[in-house]
């Protein structure tokens, strides 16, 4: 490879999604190649996109919402596309930072981009996250996985799944199988790294931090810690933290059943703030029971739980897209079925009586996460993509193996 590598461009919808901390520390974390950002949809509200700090003017960024007209905010807001305009100045930018890669995030965002994916004359990656290729592809009867075929799917060179079971998803969804790579992007697992007691307590803290919508299965977490409580297991406290659609039916969820002397609502926190330490320092029990949701939307591999993991914290999950290929059932953290709440009870009350087990689970999850989704060692294996796409290295399929956990042998 030369001495300067080649630069790589990323492009999102809107800038918000540069917040979210999975795309913001791909962006921020690359190791030997340099990035730009390109967006089509400049936003200002609050807490939409993640909430992750992200330095824009630490990056040549190119806003394509500055200076349209009214063709381009019709082809916007109707067929979802770049108007020519648009697509020279992306060209122009992409020339003139010297860029050799594009890379696009969300599948059904990458379509917006379609008509520059077609003049392109490099290499373009695509992550898909979840929705994107779970519910996405039923929509408009269908009409989503003609979308994703026409629009990303013919165009892209290669398609980023993070799971074998998100793999599926896309194949399901007409992507060609040859142009998908198996590829979690990592977390920061220094950030959240705790040395951690596992003592003996009264009183157990249970925390799930999470946007509040279906499918991160708040309701299903709610209805298990009624049991619990309905059955005498009442010496433990849940804090949800985040905000989102579900907000008030969970707050009215918890007044109508009685649950408000057990269940605190934190609100939104930022990303790798003093206040989310605090939050997954004060914790004993690290409760993230994802479903597919009634759309069929469905997640990827949620970021918190392997930010819980490497805080030491053992973690109940379920059966769910990626998370049993991050999580191994009785080994580093316990799962149950999706939308099973007494399973789901059983998993939490067994922590909730044997500090030894939180242990046993906890540290085997920590040293699991930090020794291998750890963003870093990630993020070198997303470069390692780039590379093959550039051609200065062979395209390696051992990080196409189908299970994540297979890192370890």
């Amino acid at each position: 490879m030369s001495t300067r590598a080649p630069r790589v461009a990323h492009f999102v919808r809107k800038n918000t999604q540069l917040r979210a901390s999975f795309i913001r520390n791909q962006i921020a974390a690359h190791q030997k190649y340099q990035a730009a950002v390109v967006w089509r949809k400049n936003v200002s509200k609050p807490h939409d996109g993640g909430f992750a700090d992200f330095d824009q003017a630490a990056f040549p960024a190119l806003d394509l919402s500055q200076g349209e007209g009214w063709k381009e905010k019709v082809l916007f807001s109707g067929p979802k596309m770049l108007s020519e305009r648009q697509v020279n100045r992306v060209l122009e930018f992409l020339d003139r930072y010297r860029a050799g890669l594009c890379h696009f995030h969300y599948g059904s965002d990458c379509g917006v981009f379609f008509p520059l994916m077609r003049k392109l004359k490099m290499p373009s990656v695509v992550s898909f996250y979840g929705y994107d290729c779970s519910s996405f592809p039923r929509r408009y009867y269908g009409y989503g996985a003609t979308f994703l075929r026409n629009r990303v799917f013919a165009h892209a060179t290669a398609v980023l799944a993070m799971s074998p079971d998100m793999k599926a998803d896309l194949i399901k969804a007409g992507c060609p199988e040859e142009k998908i790579v198996v590829h979690y992007y990592g977390t920061d697992t220094g950030c959240f790294y705790m040395e951690r007691a596992y003592p003996e307590k009264q009183s157990v803290n249970l925390l799930i931090l999470a946007s509040l919508v279906p499918q991160k299965g708040h309701i299903a977490l709610l209805r298990s810690l009624e049991r619990l409580i309905g059955s005498g297991v009442d010496n433990l406290s849940l804090r949800i933290v985040g905000t989102g659609e579900l907000e008030q039916a969970l707050k009215s969820y918890v007044l109508e059943r009685n649950l408000s002397r057990h269940v605190a609502f934190a609100g939104p926190i930022k990303y790798a703030s003093e206040e989310m330490m605090r939050e997954y320092a004060m914790a004993d029990i690290f409760v993230h029971p994802s479903v597919e949701a009634p759309n069929g939307d469905k997640e990827g591999i949620p970021g918190t739980i392997i930010e819980a993991m490497a805080a030491g914290l053992p973690v109940v999950s379920t059966y769910h897209a990626g998370i049993p290929y991050v999580i191994e059932h009785e080994k580093t953290g316990l799962l149950a079925p999706e939308y099973d709440a007494d399973a789901l009870s059983i998993a939490i009350e067994r922590l909730v009586r044997d500090a030894g087990l939180r242990k046993r689970l906890g540290l085997a999850g920590q040293q699991y996460a930090c020794r291998h989704l750890e963003l870093g060692r990630k993020e070198a294996e997303l470069e390692q993509i780039y590379d093959t796409l550039l051609g200065f290295g062979t395209w390696v399929r051992t990080p196409l193996r189908e299970k994540l956990r297979l890192d370890a042998e």
